[in-house]
């Protein structure tokens, strides 16, 4: 029985494991038939580029900078997103006036903001700005689905019975909403993080993950983009699973309430 369970798990991670493997012969080659490490470095070129910044402490003063902020603009679009879901279910009104707000945030290219930012706050904070602006309509959206998808027989019920508006949120609505903004919260987290980092590449703040991306391209360090590229994706599912683990725990915790 355990030979059965655990075959497939062990063929899925050989699978994935060759997939990686497939595709570093293929960037080898190709890295190859370039010939020039300038314009596409080897996987061995990106791994000592890697190396190298992992040992540097300015490595690290820049992805905790870079992190923070995008991290602080992630949980302000959260809680704005938590309010005004809230106040678009109980007021009509409150939903059709934030309709064209998430429609622009959904659809204004990044670019556009981050040109605005520039001009209307510091460049410090332009990466928190953007995370905001990203984040904010995804969790909103996904919070306003979770509202609508709820049980109505679990409301009536608790009309019914007279259950207080606490016992009502925290034992009938929150449960059944959990689904829908723990996928809201990571899928922007996500976003927040490819935002963020664009818009420090654009506004070159000091001592950030973008400056250090604007200095790869104007000195065409390709093996830097890609170490630093790597550094990216870490910090984001890093971020991604404690998002995820802070939510379950404070869920769980809701439930032995």
């Amino acid at each position: 029985m355990m030979t059965s369970i655990t075959s497939p798990k062990i063929k899925n991670r050989a699978y994935r494991l060759l997939a990686i493997l497939f595709w570093l012969v293929v960037w080898q080659f190709a890295a190859i038939a370039v010939g020039h490490e300038f314009l596409l470095a080897s996987p061995l070129r990106v791994l000592n580029s890697l190396a190298r910044l992992l040992l540097k402490g300015d490595t690290y003063q820049a992805a905790l900078t870079s992190t923070l902020r995008i991290l602080l603009g992630f949980l302000a679009s959260l809680v704005a997103a938590l309010l005004l879901a809230a106040g678009a279910h109980k007021s009509v009104l409150v939903k059709e006036l934030a309709a064209p707000l998430v429609s622009a945030a959904r659809s204004v290219p990044v670019a556009s903001f981050v040109i605005l930012a520039i001009i209307l706050v510091s460049t410090r904070w332009l990466s928190t700005l953007i995370a905001f602006v990203i984040g904010f309509p995804v969790i909103y959206l996904n919070l306003l689905e979770g509202i609508k998808n709820r049980d109505p027989k679990l409301g009536q019920m608790a009309t019914v019975f007279r259950v207080p508006f606490f016992r009502r949120l925290f034992y009938i609505n929150l449960p059944q909403m959990m689904p829908y903004l723990r996928a809201g919260a990571v899928t922007a987290l996500g976003l927040c993080f490819k935002s963020g980092i664009a818009a420090e590449v654009i506004g070159i703040p000091n001592g950030t993950i973008g400056e250090a991306l604007y200095r790869v391209k104007v000195n065409y360090y390709t093996a830097d983009l890609f170490a630093w590229t790597i550094i990216i994706v870490a910090l984001s599912l890093l971020a991604s699973a404690l998002v995820k683990r802070l939510m379950d725990m404070g869920f769980r915790r809701l439930e032995r309430l």
